[in-house]
């Protein structure tokens, strides 16, 4: 079985019985067979790689999608971003912390509430308007909150944690 049907089991069983009280740690994930684009570490409990989980572009392309339209501040007018819901994300990994660092390629760091994941709408985007976003688009990940559907958002606070070209999750 390859790597993509190992996932989309894993995934499926995920879902299928997140109604039940279940360990995250039961379920395993292939390590990734192309490039890691995200690394989550810290407090949970699926990993794949040594204690970490490691998703390639295949993992996070088999994940649940959400798609925004929002304008922000380095994009000109309102732009549709497609990725996957932070909570997913945290609910894939196993997450058990209250708070994450999210960090960039180039080291750029920020601490962002688990709570922030309550909403379903911030995402880690993996397109803009479609297009997979290379790093010199501020990709190939970028963590997007609804400025535009919640203007309660629009805060430096928040702007502060949109952080592109980032590739780990540390959760604690």
């Amino acid at each position: 079985m390859n790597s993509f049907c190992r996932l989309f089991t894993a995934l499926t069983l995920l879902l299928a019985l997140s109604p039940l009280v279940i360990s995250p740690a039961v379920y395993a994930l292939d390590a990734p067979t192309g490039p890691v684009l995200l690394t989550l570490s810290g407090a949970i409990g699926v990993t794949n790689a040594g204690d970490t989980l490691q998703l390639d572009q295949v993992a996070l392309d088999a994940l649940p999608k959400t798609v925004i339209k929002t304008q922000t501040p380095w994009t000109e007018g309102l732009v549709e971003f497609e990725g996957v819901a932070l909570k997913d994300l945290l609910t894939l990994a196993g997450a058990k912390g209250t708070a994450l660092t999210a960090t960039a390629i180039n080291d750029y760091a920020v601490d962002i509430p688990v709570t922030d994941a309550d909403n379903p709408h911030v995402i880690v985007a993996l397109r803009l308007n479609g297009a997979l976003m290379p790093v010199r688009e501020k990709g190939p990940l970028w963590i997007i909150y609804p400025l535009t559907d919640e203007p309660e958002l629009e805060t430096e606070e928040t702007k502060s944690k949109m952080i592109w070209q980032l590739n780990r999750l540390e959760i604690r």
